[in-house]
Formats: C-alpha cells, structure tokens, sequence
C-alpha cells in the first residue's frame, strides 16, 4: 500500500513491506497496524520511506535501521484467548517510529527516555493512547491512563524540550516532576 500525507507542501511516499511471519495475520488486523502507521508516519519525517513490518514476541515493540538503511519496526500484536488479536497502541508505534527518527537526526538525543519525551511532544495528544514507556510515572496514573493525561504530557514534554533548547540539562527530570506535580 501507498500512502501520500503531506507535510511542509511535499507528499512523502511511505512503502510498507511485510516479513513472512507479519503476512500471517489476518487482513483486517494487517490493515489496522498499517493505518496506525500510516497516521502516525507524518509526526516522524526523519524517517526513511521504506519500512518494513515484522512481528516480535519478546517486547511491545522493536525498531532498527541498518547501515544501509533497511528499516525494520518490529511489534508484538497480541493474542488474546478466544482467538483475536490485538493491534499495538499508537503510543508504542510512535515509539518505536521516534527511535526510527532518533537513527536519522542529531536533533533528538539518544535513549529511551528521550525517545519518550520527543514522541510526547510530536503526538497530538489523542495519539497518546497508553502511558509512556520509560519516564517516570506514577503507578497510579498507569493504571488509569486517559485522555486528560495525555493532554498533559504532551503540554509538559513541548515545554521540556524548549527547556532543553535554552540549555537546561535536566529537563526530562524536570517533566517528570511537573507531571507527578500536575497529575496528582
């Protein structure tokens, strides 16, 4: 499939490619992880055109760039008891496509924090489907994750990274606190 959203006037082209293992999901959930994708591509256009999608059962998601720039987003969609399968959050995909971006810019620092923070701070705030993977949050608030939080979290991570661009050096400490400050 062929996707062509448009940022800055320019229509980017996203080719999405399936590994063998992937195509074994059924065509409606295919379809749903290449819609989440695909709405979720254009917040990241550091990113390389061509992707490819796999299945992972060792974590929520994976994403790796090679030196020739293959690009893999690797995601693990659940199985549940009755035979369905879940497709993955919009917020693990988009962190997973932040670390895709990550590999292409010295604008966005390296590490899993990070990668939460600047995925925060891209997402509008109803692509913030579940609480961020590796910020500090408080227990509570990851069992009860919803819209209001997401909200927040976006708000808070646009200011931390204006923080971090007139030279603060703490400024995911600093979202960590304003958001347990704000959230409670």
């Amino acid at each position: 499939m062929k996707y062509y959203p448009v940022i800055g006037g320019f229509e980017m082209l996203l080719d999405i490619t399936w590994t063998r293992k992937a195509k074994t999901l059924t065509p409606a959930l295919m379809d749903e992880v290449d819609r989440r994708v695909r709405r979720l591509y254009p917040y990241f256009p550091e990113m390389k055109r061509k992707l490819t999608i796999g299945l992972t059962r060792s974590y929520d998601g994976l994403a790796h760039q090679t030196d020739d720039g293959t690009v893999k987003l690797m995601l693990d969609v659940r199985g549940a008891r009755n035979g369905d399968y879940k497709a993955p959050t919009y917020w693990t995909i988009a962190h997973e496509l932040m670390h895709l971006a990550q590999f292409n810019t010295k604008n966005v620092p390296s590490g899993e924090r990070a990668c939460d923070l600047f995925a925060l701070a891209r997402l509008p705030p109803k692509y913030i489907d579940d609480c961020p993977s590796y910020l500090v949050v408080p227990g509570s608030i990851r069992k009860r994750w919803n819209r209001d939080y997401a909200s927040l979290a976006h708000d808070l991570a646009r200011k931390a990274i204006r923080k971090r661009g007139a030279g603060v050096r703490n400024y995911i400490s600093w979202w960590e606190s304003e958001f347990k400050k704000h959230a409670e």
